[in-house]
């Protein structure tokens, strides 16, 4: 007799296969019975306190697998996961999947919708709920589709076989193409049957190999162009991380110089010998480059300091996820593949030794405040939590001035930085944050959890806190507390009421989700610094250098601060808004 498993369960054990351990949602009535299916697919059921945050936080979980951690171990998630009822649900999340579709994060949404009948007889005499009550079932997939790479929508399939298969497709493209995909299926087939033996076929998710010949030609062309550059410059962008290209740029920062733009920090080790640090804007060497190699590109106007800080020559050369770019050329080859061989290349035949005489741009080199009484400001801040960073960390900067501030860190190798390079969505990193401790928690990996919030940030996205408390995760959060949106006081209205936000007792909060329940098994530190003496009596303590847990630290600062080397840019950002019509 042909053994069979119900569909529900068919959708988890291909998430457990990619390593996705833990599936984010909200119940809802469209998918309440596929939910008795988790466990016995070997996976875990996180209970978000909304779908928004359920999007953030498989954002976070299936960035954890680009932590060099879990690309060396192979236990990382290939993908996250959220599951979230038709309509109400799956748009409350669609700003968090289009983020992950903007980054290029592999995030896989299932969506439990009404029945196959339901979809053929829709109609606005009788409109379901959780419709807009004018008979169109399918205008939320259309939604979706604008921002995910694949789709698969169970009801439009006469066998279920054809539809779990085609299922096994978009899965695929979801790892292959590093985008977030669309999976809708109706109550009345969560617990149809379908053959076993489908799932013994493992997924196919191995990136098509390339010519070799064509491989060959451009590596010796690329190669040849760095020998012969007199000032190349390799910039690592945000893209590196989901790509996978960390190995090779690290390689190639002991062969040419480096830098990386904000949304790449902590991809390239800062010891290597041709380290330059972060471009926040143009430098005399990235100026006067006449060969650029960008890695995994993403050259947002957030990310370059309004396109500033990105090298002005026209010799450029784009590696891409399935494609490299040189010369007006698009050739399609694996981007990886194409480094790793250039790595290979440039090994046994190095470009000349170059001497650079421009020092490392990392951080901004501030005094540290002399006067413990002395408030706490952000140029010292930035610099002085450089030292309470530790190898395999990883740290998320809120959107907003620790997204601005991060850039003045150094950070100890390997880490990862989770710093949004182009969607920049207030409340992102609190939930991400949760997502990234559960899936190290999942997946074995080591490190701490560091999120640098903003107080606005945290107002967007606060129940997410209780998620972490929830689950008892190991996060420890900063929030900067400077009393409203400091980044947009910049811009307009330094004084204005629209850029303030209520005042909270922020660490009181972890209190008010009752974290002290689980105090036995579960330190929790809430801690309130306004001053340099109390920053520095608090990093004296053990407790908060302790990855368990939860550490909740609000950082009391001035509305108008940011760090210093940002003033400059901000003020022409405020210019151009004004200038316009």
């Amino acid at each position: 007799m042909t053994r069979t498993v119900p569909v529900a369960q068919y959708l988890f054990r291909r998430l457990h296969e990619l390593n996705c351990k833990s599936i984010h949602g909200v119940p809802g009535d469209f998918f309440l019975r596929a939910l008795d299916h988790v466990r016995p697919a070997g996976l875990n059921w996180i209970g978000n306190a909304n779908e928004l945050c359920a999007g953030y936080a498989a954002d976070g979980y299936a960035r954890a697998g680009h932590h060099v951690a879990a690309r060396r171990s192979g236990t990382g998630p290939k993908v996250g996961a959220l599951f979230t009822t038709y309509g109400v649900g799956e748009l409350s999340a669609i700003n968090a999947v289009a983020g992950s579709y903007a980054e290029s994060i592999s995030v896989v949404h299932l969506i439990g919708t009404p029945s196959r009948k339901a979809w053929r007889t829709a109609s606005a005499a009788r409109p379901l709920h959780h419709t807009l009550g004018d008979g169109r079932m399918g205008v939320y997939a259309e939604m979706a589709k604008q921002i995910t790479c694949a789709q698969t929508k169970f009801h439009e399939h006469d066998r279920v076989a054809e539809a779990v298969q085609a299922y096994d497709e978009t899965l695929r493209e979801c790892v292959l193409r590093s985008k977030p995909v669309y999976v809708s299926v109706p109550v009345d087939m969560m617990e149809v049957r379908v053959s076993a033996e489908l799932l013994e076929r493992p997924l196919q998710i191995s990136a098509p190999s390339n010519k070799h010949d064509t491989e060959d030609q451009l590596v010796q062309s690329i190669a040849e162009r760095i020998r012969k550059a007199r000032q190349p410059l390799l910039v690592v962008d945000g893209l590196s991380y989901p790509y996978d290209f960390l190995t090779e740029v690290n390689a190639l920062a002991n062969m040419i110089p480096t830098a990386c733009f904000g949304s790449a920090m902590g991809a390239v080790d800062g010891s290597a010998r041709y380290w330059m640090g972060t471009l926040s804007g143009p430098t005399e060497y990235s100026s006067s480059t006449d060969l650029v190699l960008l890695a995994g590109p993403m050259l947002s106007d957030t990310n370059t300091a309004a396109w500033t800080a990105i090298p002005p020559t026209e010799s450029r050369i784009l590696f891409n996820l399935d494609s490299v770019e040189m010369e007006g050329q698009v050739h399609p080859v694996q981007g990886k593949v194409v480094l790793q061989k250039l790595v290979r290349e440039l090994s046994s035949n190095a470009p000349k030794p170059i001497l650079m005489s421009e020092k490392k741009t990392t951080t901004a080199q501030y005094t540290s405040a002399s006067n413990a009484a002395d408030r706490i400001t952000q140029d010292v801040f930035w610099s002085t939590m450089s030292s309470y960073l530790k190898p395999n960390d990883t740290i998320l900067l809120a959107n907003g001035t620790p997204l601005i501030g991060g850039r003045d860190m150094t950070f100890p190798s390997p880490t990862q930085v989770v710093a949004s390079s182009i969607w920049c969505s207030i409340g992102q990193m609190l939930p991400a944050a949760q997502g990234i401790s559960l899936a190290k928690r999942d997946s074995g990996l080591p490190g701490r959890t560091i999120l640098f919030e903003g107080d606005g940030s945290f107002q967007v996205t606060c129940q997410a806190l209780s998620d972490i408390i929830r689950y008892r995760l190991d996060v420890t959060i900063f929030i900067v507390n400077n009393g409203g949106y400091t980044y947009e006081r910049w811009l307009n209205g330094m004084e204005a009421e629209y850029n303030d936000v209520p005042s909270w007792r922020y660490a009181k909060a972890a209190s008010f989700f009752r974290a002290e329940d689980h105090q036995d098994d579960y330190p929790v530190l809430e801690k309130t610094v306004r001053t340099m003496g109390d920053l520095q009596d608090l990093l004296a303590q053990d407790g908060i250098h302790a990855g368990k847990g939860l550490k909740l630290v609000d950082v009391v600062m001035d509305a108008e601060d940011v760090p210093g080397r940002a003033k400059a840019g901000l003020r022409k950002a405020s210019e151009a808004l004004r200038a316009q019509p």
